[in-house]
């Protein structure tokens, strides 16, 4: 869900100036201790509660798994511990995410909430599972208890 609210699900990624895209599935910024490559984008911030239209430097990587692999470093920090303590309770790690400063918009948590609750992503999920339950039965696995 934070995934697809950070790249408007998958329309919006960072590109570089070659025109490749950095792979910046997250919007992660590259703060000064960040050593490896970057982009520079447009952007918005939420400064004493007004939007505010900028520019800063983004990683960027040369796959998505490079990305996944930086995105859980970076959840590994203490700042990110209430995030994490909010186990499978996606508006709890949402809101811990806001808390930690990942993201300026005070409507941030609500957002990723939103999407990991809604159809949209539910129907995206469950196209991904169509296949291993074709290829491994002939039908899927019920949910009804029997």
């Amino acid at each position: 869900a934070q995934a697809c609210l950070e790249t408007g699900w998958g329309r919006r990624l960072v590109g570089r100036a070659t025109g490749e895209v950095s792979h910046n599935l997250f919007g992660i910024k590259a703060g000064g201790s960040w050593k490896g490559d970057a982009v520079k984008a447009g952007t918005h911030e939420y400064v004493n509660g007004a939007r505010v239209n900028a520019r800063a430097a983004f990683r960027a990587y040369g796959s998505a798994a490079e990305s996944f692999a930086d995105y859980a470093r970076l959840m590994r920090r203490d700042r990110y511990s209430g995030a994490l303590a909010a186990g499978t309770d996606i508006h709890g790690f949402a809101r811990g995410l806001q808390r930690a400063g990942y993201a300026t918009d005070p409507s941030y948590a609500n957002k990723i909430t939103a999407i990991a609750e809604g159809a949209t992503l539910r129907r995206a999920l469950a196209g991904l599972d169509a296949p291993r339950y074709a290829a491994n039965t002939a039908t899927p696995p019920s949910t009804t208890k029997g």
